[in-house]
């Protein structure tokens, strides 16, 4: 399978799943209010290659015999090897409560937002301090 219809593959299975799907969960009704969740999605792939001859193997019988069925058809000694990957990662950002016509977000604060808007607040602080104590 050549390299181009892997990537053909990939994107059309992105654009038939995506878009605002990816993003936007289905709205749920609870009680009166509608509730449509809100996610960051992102995507990464990769790919790569590469080729080369291969040693010479006639020091050792047993890597010979390894050469030969490691061969291409055309009788060159040159191989080629490839690889790739790829994933997706889906953050929750929030919710949009709807009710009554009105439309509100309530965003999500994760633990690791909270400790680093403490710990740069704490860094600042100390800076202030350190500022204070030097002009005395």
């Amino acid at each position: 399978m050549k390299l181009d219809s892997i990537f053909k593959q990939i994107r059309d299975a992105v654009q038939k799943g995506g878009g605002v799907k990816f993003s936007f969960g289905n709205p749920m009704d609870v009680g009166d209010i509608s509730i449509v969740p809100v996610a960051r999605v992102s995507f990464g792939f990769g790919a790569g290659g590469g080729g080369g001859k291969l040693p010479n193997f006639k020091k050792k019988k047993q890597s010979k015999n390894l050469a030969d069925k490691t061969k291409t058809d055309s009788d060159d000694n040159t191989e080629f090897g490839g690889g790739g990957g790829g994933g997706v990662k889906t953050e929750p950002v929030g919710i949009y409560a709807i009710k009554d016509g009105r439309v509100r977000f309530y965003p999500i604060v994760t633990i690791r937002e909270v400790v680093g808007i403490v710990s740069f607040v704490v860094f600042l602080l100390i800076r202030i301090s350190k500022l204070r104590r030097k002009k005395k």
